[in-house]
């Protein structure tokens, strides 16, 4: 990183690439906890696949070895990448379960004509 514009852009890189792995809570600690547990959940995926993409990209340029702020900066894609689809999974399967339990909570129409035949 020799220029400024450089290093604002990896900076930029870094924050978006946390921003895409916070996860809500209640309190500060809930947040903290479950944005600590999807960094580590994606890291294994973006560790080996940014190895593989280096490997690659450093194969291609006949052996020549990236900078490390190129592979950070390959790091952080992967993982806005991962923390993006991970984010729409939990948010489909947090929608998912709200529609189960207030299906749950609300009486079906079948099980009020049982009751209203009994009470007869």
């Amino acid at each position: 990183m020799k220029t400024m514009y450089e290093r604002i852009t990896f900076v930029i890189a870094a924050a978006v690439y946390l921003f895409f792995h916070l996860r809500g809570g209640k309190t500060i600690g809930e947040m903290l906890a479950g944005t600590i547990m999807q960094l580590l959940t994606t890291a294994p995926y973006c560790i080996g696949f940014t190895y593989i993409l280096t490997r690659m990209i450093s194969y291609l340029h006949h052996g020549k070895e990236l900078a490390w702020d190129r592979i950070a900066r390959i790091f952080f894609a992967i993982g806005i990448f991962f923390g993006f689809f991970f984010a729409l999974y939990e948010n489909a399967d947090h929608a998912e379960n709200e529609r189960l339990r207030q299906e749950q909570s609300q009486p079906s129409l079948s099980t009020t004509r049982n009751k209203q035949a009994t009470a007869r």
